[in-house]
């Protein structure tokens, strides 16, 4: 099967190329649970819409109100209900927070692109909750891949996800509700036309973190002697 010119309406190459780059999608009203794959180095369960979600004691999990203007990180062991998307971590037990998700972005990122830390993470390598505004006509990155899973949930406005190499993509529209799973090493960016687009991120695994003597109290001290 040549697979040099992907179509839109042409499901098989679709949907091999999705498998091929390590990209899912999903509907707001879809119900789904995947998995962290084989090879993946750290544990996560993705549920998509309306879940009765039982936190294992040792786990935690990330999800959004109903009306969606909060996020919320609560750890095992307890019962939760999720509305739209929550994905559980195994091995993680940081304490239980919550945050608005409706607040502006307050830190610069490329392309006049901005983000807001909901959770940042605590220690280098943990989990990591953002929201990212993409203005209207620009990109929130060249094209680029993670080292580890992104989840990323659409909250306002519209675009384009765009997944693949040369001319061998996968463009996928955003809108409100759409979720994009998106595997370790999956090359892409998302895009906007004349609508400003706002994702909510999360990082599985983060590459920015405190350390032992990195972190804001330790680098805010000065010895007097």
């Amino acid at each position: 099967m040549n697979y040099a010119e992907i179509k839109k309406n042409d499901d098989i190459n679709v949907e091999y190329l999705k498998e091929l780059f390590g990209v899912q999608y999903f509907e707001s009203n879809e119900n789904a649970i995947i998995e962290a794959k084989d090879d993946d180095l750290y544990f996560y369960r993705l549920h998509v819409g309306k879940h009765r979600i039982t936190i294992e004691k040792g786990d935690c999990a990330i999800f959004i109100s109903e009306n969606k203007k909060l996020a919320y990180m609560e750890r095992g062991e307890k019962v939760i209900t999720s509305h739209h998307i929550a994905t559980v971590i195994r091995g993680y037990m940081p304490e239980n927070k919550r945050s608005e998700i409706s607040t502006k972005t307050n830190l610069p990122y490329v392309n006049g692109c901005s983000t807001k830390q909901v959770f940042s993470p605590a220690r280098l390598g943990d989990p990591t909750l953002q929201i990212l505004d993409i203005p209207p006509y620009s990109s929130e990155q060249a094209h680029h891949i993670h080292s580890t899973v992104r989840v990323a949930y659409i909250l306002e406005g519209t675009g384009r996800s765009i997944v693949g190499m040369n001319d061998k993509n996968i463009i996928e529209d955003l809108y409100p509700g759409k979720i994009v799973l998106l595997e370790k090493m999956c090359p892409h960016h998302f895009e906007t036309d004349g609508d400003r687009l706002r994702v909510l991120p999360l990082h599985i695994f983060s590459s920015v973190g405190s350390q032992e003597r990195n972190h804001p109290m330790f680098n805010g001290t000065h010895m007097t002697d």
